[in-house]
């Protein structure tokens, strides 16, 4: 199985993330309550997503700082 590199991987993420945002933009721009919310699940996820890439890249994943 072939791996994905890890800028690919933030690039993606990223265009997820302002998927989401833009969705949700769009979402309470037509008052639909629904849209906006699941938009926003979409952008919080994603960024979640990119903040755990932004520590595997740092080697800070778990453990305490020291």
């Amino acid at each position: 199985m072939a791996t994905v590199p890890p800028p690919t991987k933030k690039i993606v993420g990223a265009g997820v993330f302002l998927a989401g945002l833009v969705g949700a933009a769009v979402g309470i721009y037509a008052l639909d309550v629904e849209i906006a919310v699941a938009w926003l699940v979409v952008a919080t996820l994603s960024g979640f997503y990119l903040l755990k890439l932004r520590a595997d890249t740092r080697g800070r994943q778990g453990g305490s700082p020291s």
